[in-house]
């Protein structure tokens, strides 16, 4: 059909007219995969008319660029057929190759073209209706992204102008589902940002926002309760279901929060086994808080149906009112979380307890706490003691576990266990966790320096340390400005590290693993989902739990447990650590059950360096050390 120039005029300002409506909408985020159909439809309406073509569908291909699926298309006829047709590399390879190559494939017979011939076979073109047609790729910022293909029943010649009108059409496509796509990136960005991934609740960041908007709006006389729940025993029951398990008890029991405590409170998850709610209440509803929380508790006596077996849990929670006893949300958490710890000390489950204004002293001496460690770690009052680890056939020392030290000026020699929650709670546990990795390379160093070259040390990670992004380039600037290789550094993880993002774990221990490090998982066996680890994580060695091993001798079960552990460890081609080693005939067992290397009182305590470095004079042949194992000499 030959068009005039006043139909070419026409036609052309229609397609200004709706690309401008398009980019506005688009412009104003207006546009999505649901959205855009009608948009889409009515586009193929006019694409008909300015190609005079009696079919138009539009195509988009899977990120393998081995299958096309149609978004919408539009046929003369009025049937609307196409929409949701697939089309298969394997069915027509010839017609992908084309397209993929071509801006524009102009095809004035498709029966016979090299191109399209294959397509002919697809009951979409059996009816032999379609005898030319005309594509033109979608090229996104990605790459090729999908096709516009107009067809005509009669056959024809493309014209130079058929060329360029399909190829602005396509542009226009290409404008459209590119910013589709970034808009859905962006909206992934944000609910990354916003919500808690394991139970679509808003975590803390989304939370204190929405809640912080509602006090400003609220009345002089307006009151709300913050609820701090936490799930007892949360962590043995992990232990026991693993972390798809214990992801389904999360999701479980913030169905229930929901369903008790719906709009307009808000509830968020967070972290581990720990929710908030916000509830806005008026004066004299006080009564119907706690009805609230009664039937919050009631819900939790329904078992919860995990993996084909029943699950009892039980909750315990701090109460908190504003504006009687805070003035905002990051108070009103912490004074919450205040009076959940108060009601715990009595009872670990089930407690419940109101904030009180003397719990205010605590609060400010947590704040005091942080200070002191912020401070402590400025004044470089932190120091390491090393743990040896040996060989458990030779005896011979293989290397060092570091173990943190902070020598408070005033309170003397602080074990980790004293402020390591409070590190993890204020973010410290970064910067502590540099420092600890700074120190060792360094005392690597210092020992390959005198004639030392045999010895690894093994640092513990914290899971939010490990699953920092800044971990691996920090690691990296360490042995570089150390000079030693990766192979002396040994990061250690406990098994709970899994539960933050089992995907992210394997990623970060794969490209730990790729950089030369080794991966040890510390304290295994302490959950009974421990062996479900090993088919996931790419791991270098796991250290046997000392509850374990200091049965052994005396205890079937636990010898038998170690033994299952060596034997598999064996089998999956990795070394094992018996940890807590305390005696001869412990030894003796772990030798006799092919244990790879132990570490242990029975050996040594954590010594400071200058004791080491005494020791390696005394007792090391030619870099290598041996031990007297004597607890006298190992009290030093």
């Amino acid at each position: 059909m030959k068009r005039s120039d006043e139909d070419i005029a026409f036609l052309l300002e229609e397609l200004s007219r709706k690309q401008e409506y398009i980019f506005t909408q688009a412009k104003h985020l207006n546009i999505s995969m649901e959205s855009i159909s009608s948009i889409l439809e009515e586009l193929c309406m006019r694409i008909a008319k300015i190609m005079s073509c009696e079919q138009i569908s539009i195509w988009l291909f899977n990120k393998e660029y081995t299958v096309l699926t149609s978004q919408m298309s539009y046929l003369s006829s009025g049937t609307n057929s196409l929409v949701n047709e697939v089309i298969l590399e394997t069915e027509v390879p010839s017609y992908f190759a084309a397209i993929q190559q071509q801006r524009v494939l102009a095809v004035s017979d498709v029966a016979n073209h090299p191109a399209t011939s294959e397509i002919k076979l697809k009951k979409t073109y059996r009816d032999g209706k379609i005898q030319s047609m005309i594509d033109a790729s979608i090229i996104l910022s990605k790459g090729i992204g999908g096709i516009v293909c107009c067809e005509s029943y009669e056959k024809r010649e493309w014209t130079n102008l058929d060329k360029v009108l399909v190829a602005s059409i396509a542009d226009m496509l290409s404008f459209i589902f590119d910013r589709i796509e970034r808009i859905e990136v962006e909206q992934h960005v944000h609910k990354l940002a916003y919500q808690d991934l394991i139970t679509g609740l808003d975590n803390q960041h989304s939370f204190a926002e929405k809640v912080t908007k509602d006090l400003h709006e609220f009345r002089k006389e307006q009151k709300s309760v913050f609820i701090y729940f936490v799930l007892d025993q949360f962590t043995e029951v992990q232990g026991v279901l693993g972390p798809e398990g214990s992801e389904k008890i999360l999701k479980v029991m913030a169905d229930r929060l929901k369903e008790v405590f719906q709009l307009p409170s808000r509830i968020s998850r967070i972290g581990f086994d720990h929710f908030i709610v916000f509830h806005p209440y008026e004066k004299d509803e006080q009564a119907e808080i706690e009805k609230l929380i009664e039937r919050m508790m009631d819900k939790m006596k329904f078992p919860m149906y995990i993996s084909g077996q029943e699950v009892y849990m039980t909750i315990s929670l701090g109460v908190a009112i504003y504006p009687d006893h805070v003035l905002n949300v990051k108070y009103g958490i912490q004074a919450s979380y205040m009076a959940l710890q108060s009601g715990r000390k009595i009872s670990n489950r089930k407690a419940t307890s109101v904030y009180k204004d003397d719990m205010h002293t605590f609060l400010k001496e947590s704040m005091l706490s942080e200070m002191n460690l912020r401070k402590g770690l400025d004044l470089d009052e932190f120091e390491l003691h090393f743990q040896p680890q040996v060989n458990c056939r030779t005896g011979e020392v293989v290397g060092f576990e570091a173990l943190l030290r902070w020598r408070h000026p005033e309170r003397g020699l602080i074990f980790p266990a004293e402020f390591i929650e409070l590190a993890e709670s204020t973010g410290l546990i970064t910067p502590i966790g540099e420092w600890v990795i700074k120190e060792a390379t360094q005392q690597i160093r210092k020992w390959q320096e005198t004639g030392i070259d045999n010895i690894s040390i093994s640092i513990n990670l914290s899971p939010r340390h490990f699953l920092h992004q800044t971990l691996p380039l920090y690691l990296e600037q360490c042995i570089a400005e150390a000079r030693i290789g990766p192979d002396k550094v040994v990061l250690e993880i406990t098994e709970n590290v899994a539960l933050e993002d089992q995907t992210a774990v394997i990623s970060r221990i794969k490209l730990l693993k790729e950089m030369g490090y080794s991966i040890s998982i510390d304290d295994f066996g302490k959950g009974y989902s421990a062996f479900i680890y090993l088919q996931h994580f790419p791991i270098h060695e796991i250290k046997i739990d000392r509850e374990f091993i200091s049965e052994l001798g005396n205890d079937i079960k636990s010898t038998g447990i170690v033994q299952t552990i060596i034997h598999l460890a064996e089998m999956l081609g990795l070394r094992t650590i018996g940890e807590g080693v305390e005696t001869k005939e412990q030894w003796d067992i772990l030798k006799q059950l092919g244990c790879s290397d132990l570490q242990g009182y029975y050996f040594s305590r954590p010594l400071e360096v200058d004791v080491i470095n005494g020791l390696f004079e005394e007792y090391g042949v030619a870099g290598k050390l041996l031990l007297p194992y004597t607890k006298d000499l190992t009290a030093v």
